[in-house]
């Protein structure tokens, strides 16, 4: 069995994890998942693939977080570009 470790204080040699809802692309099963930061992919817990991802995306609290003007923080990016998909403004400035 592995070490427990705490997820509300981790030390230097403890990885920081995130916690969500969370789906395969391979069954559509849904289940509450924790994950290493930045792991984007993990085993689905009920076909075992290796298609599991965070249904919502989530911000590290040390980052910081562009938002467009009109509040959105999700873009498209383009060959040309980001730009917002809520007002359709360029993202510029970052």
């Amino acid at each position: 069995m592995g070490k427990i470790i705490s997820l509300n204080n981790p030390t230097e040699t403890e990885e920081s994890h995130c916690t969500g809802e969370a789906i395969c692309m391979l069954c559509g099963h849904k289940w509450v998942a924790v994950a290493p930061v930045g792991v984007m992919w993990f085993e689905c817990s009920e076909c075992h693939s290796m298609k599991g991802h965070m249904i919502y995306d989530y911000v590290r609290k040390d980052e910081m977080e562009w938002q467009c003007g009109c509040g959105n923080d999700l873009f498209k990016v383009t060959p040309n570009g980001y730009f917002c998909p809520n007002c359709g403004e360029w993202q510029t400035g970052f």
